[in-house]
């Protein structure tokens, strides 16, 4: 039965059946090399000269990036070795004005103690010689009273 099948399927389908190497195959293969001809002209090749132009500008735009951030970051770098240098050298005169100010005012405060201790002297002396004059005019006005008592009680 299946012989009967296979043989009429060979003699409906011509000699070479399904494989038959005629005259057409070298056909297809020239239909296929001129399609693929015109496709790679036409198609193809426009469209990659666009994606390979595409692919330059990125790869320009990478670099020119990458060198930007380069710059950026060394530029960063310099800026901040200077703050860094600009905040020490303030924090080094910072520290020397004070040191300064504070000789200064030592030396304005040893100058005022000097002053005071000069003034509290003249007064000590001023003091002492009214009170020795004090002193005297009491003793003197002491010794006139006692003599006064001693005149009153002898008379």
């Amino acid at each position: 039965m299946f012989f009967e099948i296979f043989q009429s399927l060979s003699l409906t389908t011509g000699a070479g059946g399904l494989f038959d190497f005629g005259a057409t195959l070298p056909l297809v293969a020239i239909q296929f090399l001129i399609l693929m001809f015109i496709l790679n002209t036409i198609l193809y090749n426009p469209l990659l000269t666009v994606i390979n132009e595409r692919n330059e500008y990125v790869v320009s735009n990478l670099t020119k990036s990458a060198k930007l951030i380069a710059e950026t970051k060394e530029i960063k770098t310099k800026y901040e070795n200077e703050i860094l240098e600009a905040r020490k050298s303030a924090q080094l005169e910072i520290t020397q004005c004070q040191k300064s100010y504070k000789e200064l005012f030592d030396i304005e405060l040893n100058k005022v103690q000097e002053r005071y201790d000069a003034v509290l002297a003249d007064y000590d002396n001023i003091l002492a010689n009214e009170k020795a004059s004090a002193l005297k005019t009491l003793e003197t006005e002491i010794e006139s009273i006692s003599e006064q008592i001693l005149g009153k009680i002898y008379v």
